[in-house]
């Protein structure tokens, strides 16, 4: 399980599974974490959001363009070597960063209104979204 903790809006919740979430374990490792399903997505209609690594590591981000007629496949995700950060305008649809790494650190910026629009992926399209974690499991477009 991926779990994400976001201080500007004192949350903590999963972000998504290695594995099929039925299978999925909390307590010890048991799949490769090649990938991350999820099973949810949004945007901030009222501003944008920056996330910055701290730790100089490779993370990923899906996104989609803006619109209420979201569809999985129209979602791409975006690998980041963790040399710098990146800035997600408002509409954007789009879930945490994905490290790499077992764990990883970033500042998040985004404006005092934290208004949100989501979609659950699952409850709604009955599907999981593969995001990858390793770069060699990337597919050019």
């Amino acid at each position: 399980m991926l779990y994400g903790s976001n201080e500007a809006v004192k949350g903590n919740y999963v972000l998504g599974w290695s594995t099929d979430p039925q299978n999925a374990l909390t307590e010890r490792q048991t799949v490769p974490r090649d990938q991350v399903l999820l099973w949810h997505m949004n945007y901030h209609p009222d501003g944008g959001q920056l996330f910055f690594p701290l730790d100089k590591k490779p993370f990923n981000v899906p996104v989609a363009l803006p619109g209420d007629d979201l569809k999985p496949e129209k979602v791409v995700a975006f690998w980041c070597d963790g040399s710098r950060g990146l800035y997600i305008h408002a509409n954007i649809w789009h879930e945490g960063i994905f490290p790499t790494d077992n764990s990883q650190r970033f500042v998040d910026r985004q404006g005092k209104v934290h208004a949100r629009v989501s979609c659950d992926i699952g409850e709604e399209f009955g599907v999981y979204l593969a995001c990858p974690l390793r770069a060699d499991k990337i597919q050019d477009a």
